[in-house]
């Protein structure tokens, strides 16, 4: 017996060219590395909620742009009451009051007729822009619509049947109608990108021609000038605290709800890719490499399966 097993084992060392070298038996063999890296960024873009957490950002950086101009804004309407109740001291304030908020009135109308303008000039393109998908919608739920439609003008028909066949077209219709809203809005978004800079650069000119006319018409009253040191304890101060106060903490729970949109499309990736290595046993995943090494690219993958946990 004790023969036989030395020739077995003989032989199995032969066929797997092993020796009994550091402890080890010649049919053990160690298990090779291996690495796959994932595309995170293009992951993050691919997944459902990318669209929506695009949305909250940039209505964020809305809200923060408005709240930085209100306080500017708020600043300088406060410096010009502070001036201005140094004209009406002098004697003729009201009156001042008066021609200087006719002409800046008629400064801002001006401004809004220009922006009036470019707007119509930018809606043609816009309607261009999103021809195609507004004739996809329409053409989506042309034929199910029409067959709807002749299925209705039937004369045969139970009034349970009716009934169902309403309730299908009026759910058509609901959707038909939903997806002509996000056409709309789409084309909105893009023209206030486009009238971005236009209405940042008409709200500057009115602002500066705003603090001009001011000046003028306190110097003219009084000698003071606007680049004096803003008094004390000024009126409206606290009002407008209280506005900023206020925008700071709307922008806090924007902030809370873009981060925590963020979070769920980095978990929902996460879990994703641990889903995938259940199978694959990867070593390391790395996340968007920027050294090249030798691993499997699993991006497809886990954007499947990211797509099937949110659905």
């Amino acid at each position: 017996m004790a023969r036989w097993l030395c020739l077995l084992l003989t032989g199995l060392m032969l066929v797997n060219g092993c020796s009994f070298t550091h402890g080890k038996f010649p049919f053990a063999r160690d298990t090779k590395p291996r690495f796959a890296v994932v595309d995170w960024d293009k992951l993050v873009e691919q997944h459902p909620k990318y669209k929506e957490w695009q949305r909250q950002k940039e209505q964020l950086e809305a809200a923060k742009w408005l709240r930085d101009r209100q306080k500017e804004n708020g600043q300088q309407q406060l410096e010009l009451l502070g001036k201005m109740s140094a004209v009406k001291k002098a004697g003729a304030g009201q009156f001042q009051s008066a021609a200087w908020s006719a002409k800046v009135a008629e400064k801002r109308a001006q401004e809004q007729d220009a922006l009036r303008k470019k707007r119509e000039a930018l809606e043609s393109q816009a309607d261009e822009k999103f021809k195609a998908d507004a004739d996809a919608v329409e053409e989506k739920y042309r034929i199910p619509l029409f067959n709807l439609r002749l299925k209705l003008s039937s004369i045969k028909m139970s009034d349970a049947s009716q009934k169902a066949l309403l309730q299908e077209q009026q759910e058509l219709l609901d959707k038909r109608e939903k997806d002509r809203a996000e056409v709309r809005a789409a084309k909105e978004d893009w023209l206030q990108q486009q009238l971005a800079a236009d209405v940042a650069a008409s709200q500057a000119r009115l602002q500066a021609f705003s603090k001009e006319l001011a000046g003028q018409t306190v110097q003219e009253q009084t000698g003071l000038s606007l680049t004096d040191k803003k008094p004390q304890n000024q009126e409206g101060q606290v009002e407008l605290d209280k506005l900023i106060e206020s925008m700071d903490k709307q922008i806090q729970q924007q902030e809370d709800k873009e981060k925590k949109l963020r979070e769920d499309i980095d978990s929902d990736i996460l879990s994703a890719i641990k889903k995938v290595n259940l199978s694959r046993k990867y070593t390391l995943i790395f996340r968007n490499p920027r050294a090249n090494i030798s691993a499997d690219d699993i991006t497809d993958e886990v954007n499947t399966v990211v797509q099937q946990i949110v659905d």
